[in-house]
Order: structure tokens, then C-alpha cells, then sequence
């Protein structure tokens, strides 16, 4: 299969057609790397590393508070409300 060069925004592009991602095993969205190598473009497929529960929370936007959560004078504690969802259903436990 051949394909052409394009101009998309400020950089150039190539479109690959699904027979080849698919022969390739290449998704949409994989991670990939480009190099050079003597007139070749070669596109290498990358893998994620999966990260430990301590690397994915250490990356959440909201961190935890350690241990118990102090209420200042003057503030009133948090109001949780329960949630009516109905009687229970068949059986589903009181």
C-alpha cells in the first residue's frame, strides 16, 4: 500500500489504512515511537507499564487527609444524607 505526505497544522502526517494497523496489531490510541533509519519512518509500538496502586494514587488530583479529620470552633461537621432507593428487593437484605 502507498500513501502520501500531508501538511495537518504545523507538522505533516501520514493516514494508515486499518489493514495495516490491524496486520500490525496497532490500536487507536496506543503509545508508539518514531525513528529513522536510512529513507525509513519506523513506528514501534509501546507498552504501558501498569503502575502500583501507590503510583496511581500518588498521580490523583485530590490526595487523602491522614487520619482523623479535625473540626475547627465554630464549624459545623459535614451532614451526610442517606439515600432512599426504594423498598429492597427479593433477596436483597435489610
Amino acid at each position: 500500500m502507498n500513501g502520501t505526505i500531508q501538511k495537518w497544522g504545523n507538522s505533516h502526517a501520514v493516514r494508515l489504512p486499518k489493514a495495516v494497523l490491524s496486520a500490525a496489531r496497532f490500536q487507536e490510541n496506543d503509545l508508539v515511537a518514531f525513528s529513522a533509519e536510512e529513507n525509513r519512518i519506523v513506528i514501534t509500538k509501546l507498552c504501558r507499564r501498569h503502575r502500583t496502586l501507590k503510583e496511581r494514587l500518588a498521580s490523583a488530583p485530590v490526595q487523602p487527609q491522614a487520619g482523623p479529620v479535625q473540626l475547627q470552633a465554630g464549624k459545623e461537621a459535614p451532614v451526610f444524607e442517606e439515600w432512599n432507593t426504594g423498598e429492597p428487593s427479593e433477596g436483597e437484605a435489610l
